[in-house]
C-alpha cells in the first residue's frame, strides 16, 4: 500500500513539474521557431498557468501571467522588441472584447509554409491575468498594401 501511495505522489509531482513554465526562460519554443520570452525583454514575471497542445498541425503554448504583473507600458516594450528586433508585424492591431484587448503579431516561420503568431490578451481589469499565446503551424502572412 505504501508503495502505491509513493508512486502516486511521484507521478503527481512529475505532472506538476512538467506543467510549469520557467519564469526565466530566454525563449519560447514552438516547433522549429524560438520566440524571445517576456523575461528576456522586460524581466521576470510570475507565470500562474501554462498550456501546450497541438491541434490541426498547429503547436500552441499559452502562458498566463499573474494579474497586474505586466503593465501596459511593459507589454508595449515587449511588442516593440518583437517588431523591431525579431521582424514580427501586426496581423491584428487591436481588438476589444469583454475579456480585454487582443493584439496579434506574426512572421514567417523557419519551416517553409508555416507562420508564427503571438497573441496578447491584455485584461480589461487589473485583477485579471494577462495571457500570451505562441503558435506555429501551416499558413502564410498577407500584408495589406
Amino acid at each position: 500500500m505504501k508503495k502505491i501511495v509513493k508512486v502516486m505522489l511521484f507521478a503527481g509531482l512529475m505532472f506538476l513539474l512538467v506543467g510549469c513554465a520557467s519564469n526565466t526562460a530566454e525563449n519560447i519554443e514552438v516547433n522549429d521557431d524560438k520566440v524571445p520570452s517576456v523575461y528576456s525583454v522586460i524581466g521576470e514575471k510570475k507565470i500562474v498557468g501554462t498550456n501546450s497542445e497541438v491541434k490541426n498541425k498547429v503547436r500552441m503554448t499559452t502562458l498566463t501571467y499573474k494579474a497586474g504583473s505586466i503593465s501596459e507600458k511593459e507589454l508595449q516594450k515587449y511588442i516593440e522588441y518583437l517588431r523591431e528586433k525579431e521582424g514580427y508585424v501586426y496581423t491584428l492591431d487591436s481588438k476589444q472584447s469583454e475579456e480585454g484587448t487582443l493584439i496579434q503579431l506574426g512572421k514567417e516561420s523557419k519551416t517553409k509554409g508555416n507562420i508564427v503568431l503571438v497573441d496578447f490578451l491584455y485584461p480589461s481589469m487589473d485583477s485579471e491575468s494577462m495571457k500570451v499565446m505562441y503558435r506555429s503551424g501551416p499558413g502564410s502572412l498577407k500584408m495589406n498594401e
